[in-house]
C-alpha cells in the first residue's frame, strides 16, 4: 500500500502544472472584469453628472441659445474636480443638438445636450489586459465611452407667446 501511494506523488503534482494556468487564468478574468465592469459605472455616472452641469448652465436668459464655450468651461471645470491629476487622460465631448420647436412658444427650440466621455482603464492582470485591451494591445488600455443626453433646461417669458 504505501508503494502505490509514493507512485501517484508525482502525478498530482504534474495535473496541478497543467491545471493551474489555466485556473488563474480563469480567476484572472473574473477579476479583470469586475475590474472594467466598476471603471465603467464610474465613466457613466461621469457623463451623466457632466450632461447635468453643461445642461443647467447652457442658458443664460430665458429662451436664449445655449453657449457651447460656457458649457465646455464648466463641464472641463467638473472634469478637473472629480477626476484631478488623472483628468488629461479622460476625453470629454460636448455636443448641443436640436431636437425640435415649442408649438406653443414660437421662439422656444428643445435642445438636447450630449456628452461623450472616453475614459482610459489600465488593466491590471497578466494575460487577460492583452485580450481585454484595444489596439495597441500591448499597452494594456481599454477605453470606455460612455454617451448621455440631457435636455437643455430654458425658462419661459410671457413674451415667447407671440
Amino acid at each position: 500500500m504505501c508503494k502505490f501511494g509514493k507512485k501517484r506523488g508525482g502525478q498530482v503534482t504534474a495535473e496541478l502544472m497543467l491545471i493551474l494556468p489555466v485556473f488563474m487564468l480563469l480567476i484572472f478574468f473574473v477579476l479583470e472584469y469586475g475590474n472594467i465592469a466598476y471603471h465603467t459605472i464610474i465613466a457613466n455616472h461621469a457623463s451623466y453628472e457632466f450632461a447635468r452641469i453643461g445642461s443647467l448652465v447652457a442658458v443664460k436668459k430665458p429662451s436664449g441659445r445655449p453657449d457651447r464655450t460656457v458649457i465646455t468651461q464648466k463641464v472641463n471645470q467638473a472634469k478637473q474636480k472629480v477626476f484631478g491629476s488623472k483628468a488629461g487622460g479622460i476625453g470629454v465631448n460636448v455636443k448641443v443638438e436640436t431636437t425640435g420647436a415649442d408649438p406653443m412658444y414660437k421662439k422656444h427650440r428643445h435642445e438636447d445636450l450630449v456628452v461623450t466621455v472616453t475614459y482610459p482603464i489600465h488593466l491590471i492582470f497578466p494575460g487577460t489586459s492583452y485580450v481585454l485591451a484595444n489596439e495597441p494591445r500591448r499597452e494594456g488600455i481599454r477605453r470606455i465611452k460612455a454617451v448621455t443626453r440631457m435636455p437643455i433646461e430654458k425658462a419661459y417669458l410671457s413674451s415667447d407667446t407671440k
